[in-house]
């Protein structure tokens, strides 16, 4: 498959903190926020209508009532991008239990009066891309372009010394030209595609003999759930197989105790993970894995996490035979799942092809925007 044949995770699974592992509620960044938010806008409003007031929350003090908030403006401000959008429990728990990184973490809440009218939230990871602060946020169609989103960014980035800034933006919302008047430059640009599982078949019974055929020295294994402890070891090469995607930032290592950490927090956000793994069958080396998670609040869609297969090993259709098992699987057991969403760096055009060949159609583009400072 040569070096495209990675599918790295949907952003945002890895960059958000677990309550076990991120600094405490005392951190420099959720601090130094705090005290930039309050110099610079207490009571000094940030709107000239008046009003306005942006507050520091520690996400262990979210509680679910302000997730369903974050999740309404969400979903406001992704009107016309066609993507899954998050309930407010299954964001709760995103923020409050995350990926099982070290990182440090702060929220920052805009009301107008009562209204919720923008949100935003900085993390600094502690393992890689520690000279990065990752963002993430947006503000009510309604309160764009009257310096909210502005106001957020700068109070975000005062309580950090972080030298660059990561975030995304989706292709026909106003967050794009917004970061370039920020001074952010457009890095790369993943397309994200959906498998309609209700549809009729496009040819999967064919695929699955031809990928049989081709895959004859192989054997799969599926899993629901975390990795038990005996497999963990395995899924290291597995896991490290995605660093060849076009869309690698720095090399990311995967030792076990962190596989296992982030396994966990799926569990605890209420996604179950489904896995199919591929053994050579004369050596019983790992060649290959697809996983994907199951929204429990939201099972409709299911999200595609790593697919990926050991260099050694291409070149079999594993990464199609991966694919087909795990369509084969969600659709015998999981009927309610009726879609799979999955991320593609657009360059990624090996696994772009196996994509659109199983049927998945682009719904929409998000785009990584960089700043250095």
């Amino acid at each position: 498959m040569g070096s495209s044949s990675g599918q790295r995770w949907a952003p945002g699974c890895r960059h958000v903190p677990n309550s076990a592992t991120r600094g405490p509620a005392g951190s420099d960044l959720a601090a130094a926020a705090k005290e930039e938010e309050a110099r610079a806008h207490d009571p000094t409003t940030i709107d000239e209508d008046g009003g306005m007031r942006i507050d520091a929350v520690d996400p262990r003090d979210l509680d679910l009532d302000t997730a369903d908030e974050l999740a309404e403006l969400r979903r406001s401000c992704l009107v016309g991008v066609d993507v899954a959008a998050y309930t407010g429990p299954a964001l709760l728990l995103d923020i409050v239990e995350g990926s099982g990184e070290p990182e440090d973490q702060v929220v920052l809440l805009a009301r107008e009066d009562d209204r919720l009218v923008g949100w935003a939230r900085a993390t600094e990871p502690r393992r890689e891309y520690t000279d990065s602060l990752f963002l993430q946020g947006c503000v009510a169609p309604d309160h764009q372009g009257r310096g909210v989103g502005r106001a957020l960014l700068d109070a975000l980035t005062a309580g950090t010394t972080r030298t660059r800034l990561r975030t995304r933006a989706w292709e026909g919302t106003p967050g794009r030209p917004a970061l370039t008047a920020w001074g952010f430059t457009a890095s790369h640009t993943s397309a994200v595609r959906r498998l309609d599982l209700d549809a009729p078949d496009p040819g999967w019974s064919s695929m699955r003999r031809e990928a049989d055929a081709a895959a004859d020295g192989y054997e799969l294994v599926r899993r629901v759930g975390p990795t038990p402890e005996a497999d963990l070891q395995e899924m290291v090469v597995l896991r490290e197989a995605i660093n060849d995607a076009p869309d690698a930032l720095e090399f990311e290592s995967y030792p076990t105790d962190r596989i296992a950490a982030y396994e966990q927090a799926l569990t605890r956000r209420r996604q179950t993970q489904y896995t199919v793994v591929a053994r050579h069958r004369g050596t019983g080396e790992p060649a290959g894995l697809s996983m994907v998670c199951v929204d429990e609040f939201d099972p409709s869609t299911a999200h595609q996490e790593d697919t990926s297969v050991v260099r050694a090993h291409r070149g079999h259709r594993l990464g199609l035979l991966l694919k087909l098992d795990m369509i084969a699987w969600l659709r015998h057991e999981r009927p309610e799942v009726t879609g799979v969403e999955t991320w593609n760096d657009s360059t990624n055009h090996h696994m772009i092809a196996v994509n659109e060949r199983l049927g998945m159609r682009e719904v929409a583009r998000s785009t990584v925007f960089k700043r250095e400072r």
